[in-house]
């Protein structure tokens, strides 16, 4: 058989099958999601088209979510495992993964009208379960692996900032670098950011104040030393009373800060960050903003959803 046949056939047919995926991912077969990424891969103007880019980057989605090989895509699509492996490298090589995921992100951002942040951190263990480069061992976990420093939006439950870094890197220097890269555009929708008791420093929530004036903060007061062994003086009182002005602390709105608990064990469990076949930090980067990036496809095949539904009612 002709060579170039075969591969003309194999590119039609991974151009037209849907990804037999499950039923929680169906969003990966709309026509949004091929509308969204066909703005972000689009073949070249010269030379061979070569395989539908879209439908390569949906298979590297179907990779993620069901923890297979290359060569199980291999067996799958009859496209070469090296196609998707060069493939998946030229997008790191120009960057797509942090360009796309920014160019989502504030497209989504820029149709909010507040913004109520959570920030935190997830420890990921090396897929080796040993030293990898760009991995550090974090004597918390008693395990090395790396960490995703991620800020979310508490109304969409969606990913809008994130540094992947070693693992033993320190929670609130990470916050630090987060708050000071957010974009200009948010400064009079932030009403709120929360973070757990790993981000307390007056000076963390001076930059918060000096960045968006008018966001409350959550942030929780450690407890000192003195007042774990239940001792009490006015200089006790006076100084955690100086540690709390500026923030929110009551109940209700502390409480929001438990749905980024949520949202880390769904970007594992669901997103299956963590059990990709991959090593080295460079690899854990990549892979965390593709889940970043499938989470935002999932939540705007959702709203395309909601709309069109609202428009069938209307009609009737």
């Amino acid at each position: 058989m002709n060579t170039n046949s075969t591969k003309t056939s194999a590119s039609c047919s991974c151009n037209k099958k849907l990804i037999p995926i499950y039923g929680r991912f169906q969003w990966v077969n709309n026509e949004a999601t091929n509308k969204i990424l066909s703005k972000f891969l689009k073949p070249p103007n010269k030379g061979r088209r070569g395989y539908n880019k879209v439908q390569m980057f949906k298979w590297l989605i179907y990779k993620q979510v069901t923890s297979c090989s290359y060569r199980d895509l291999e067996t799958m699509t009859s496209i070469d495992y090296s196609t998707f492996i060069k493939f998946r490298q030229k997008l790191i090589k120009q960057l797509w993964f942090p360009t796309i995921f920014k160019k989502l992100m504030d497209n989504i951002t820029n149709n909010l009208e507040e913004l109520t942040l959570i920030l935190d951190s997830s420890f990921i263990q090396t897929y080796s379960k040993h030293d990898e480069q760009g991995s550090e061992y974090n004597g918390y976990k008693e395990k090395n692996g790396f960490k995703l420093h991620q800020m979310i939006d508490f109304k969409t439950r969606l990913p809008l900032l994130q540094v992947a870094t070693p693992g033993a890197r320190s929670d609130i220097m990470l916050g630090k670098n987060l708050i000071r890269g957010s974009p200009d555009s948010w400064q009079r929708k932030v009403k709120g950011i929360l973070a757990d008791m790993g981000y307390d420093g007056e000076g963390f929530v001076f930059q918060i104040k000096q960045k968006w004036k008018s966001a409350k903060v959550g942030i929780s007061v450690k407890r000192t030393h003195k007042e774990v062994l239940g001792l009490h003086s006015e200089e006790i009182t006076r100084n955690r009373k100086g540690k709390e002005g500026g923030r929110t602390l009551n109940r209700s709105f502390l409480n929001k800060r438990s749905e980024i608990e949520r949202y880390f064990s769904r970007k594992k469990n669901v997103f299956r960050l963590g059990e990709e076949r991959t090593r080295h930090l460079k690899n854990f980067r990549v892979n965390c903003y593709l889940t970043s990036i499938m989470e935002i496809l999932e939540w705007m095949n959702g709203i395309i959803a909601l709309f069109t539904k609202l428009g069938d009612r209307t009609l009737t």
